[in-house]
């Protein structure tokens, strides 16, 4: 039996060049047999596999980017928050300033108009309605949940904003906790306080990545951030933008 290709090649070429000879075709049909060969063998030699990246790889990495983030003394980010329970579901521009234990939490309408606004530190927080209201308490979770029906740790959550495990607070033991990491040794997941939280996306901000989108939910609480802008204390006025600070989009 001949060849596959004998036979093939010719079916294939003989169209394309009718006027020539059998003889000729036939050498013609081996050169690009040959030719085909060499772009093959190319071709995969180009796309080289990419290395597996090992676990513990992973965990230098994480190691590495918990201590970057650990220094930060302060930070501002600029986004939009959509929250969404049982019974309701409530959507605003936020603005949240840290510094050391001490926050300044501010929510707005699309247009700019107050919503509510956080301020406060470990020890005490007033919560500022648009009535002109002013409560204050020393436990802003229950606070939250009266005043708006939902509430978060605060005091977890400065630290699960940048992408990091809340730590022992106020001489409390750590929370317990469990994540997953990606290949760059970022959070990709946690579960601490009862509360889980998913990196849906990272950015960066002078030399740090940080959370650019992710979702925390519990029970039926759902919480979505997207942050626009991030400027952190360990790099001066870096701040990246993504959407400019009087016409945010709408969460997609």
């Amino acid at each position: 039996m001949a060849p596959i290709r004998n036979e093939l090649f010719p079916m294939v070429v003989r169209p394309l060049f009718p006027l020539i000879s059998s003889r000729e075709l036939g050498r013609l049909s081996c050169g690009l047999f040959v030719l085909l060969l060499i772009v093959l063998v190319t071709g995969c030699a180009s796309h080289p596999v990419a290395p597996v990246v090992t676990s513990e790889v992973i965990d230098q990495r994480w190691a590495a980017h918990h201590a970057q983030l650990s220094k930060l003394s302060g930070w501002e980010l600029g986004g939009r928050i959509a929250v969404k329970s049982a019974q309701d579901s409530w959507s605003a521009n936020l603005h949240w300033q840290q510094r050391a234990a001490a926050f300044d939490v501010r929510f707005s309408s699309l247009l700019g108009l107050r919503i509510a606004q956080l301020k406060g530190d470990a020890l005490s927080a007033s919560l500022y309605l648009p009535d002109n209201r002013v409560l204050s308490a020393a436990n802003l979770s229950e606070l939250l949940d009266d005043e708006l029906g939902w509430s978060v740790p605060v005091a977890g959550l400065r630290y699960w904003l940048v992408g990091l495990p809340a730590p022992a607070i106020a001489a409390q033991a750590i929370p317990p906790f469990t994540k997953g990491l990606d290949e760059l040794g970022r959070l990709q997941w946690l579960e601490q306080s009862g509360w889980r939280i998913d990196y849906q996306r990272y950015r960066s901000a002078g030399t740090l990545a940080l959370p650019q989108k992710m979702v925390l939910t519990r029970d039926d609480l759902r919480v979505r951030l997207v942050i626009d802008r991030w400027q952190t204390a360990v790099a001066p006025r870096t701040m990246v933008d993504a959407a400019a600070r009087l016409s945010l989009p709408r969460l997609k």
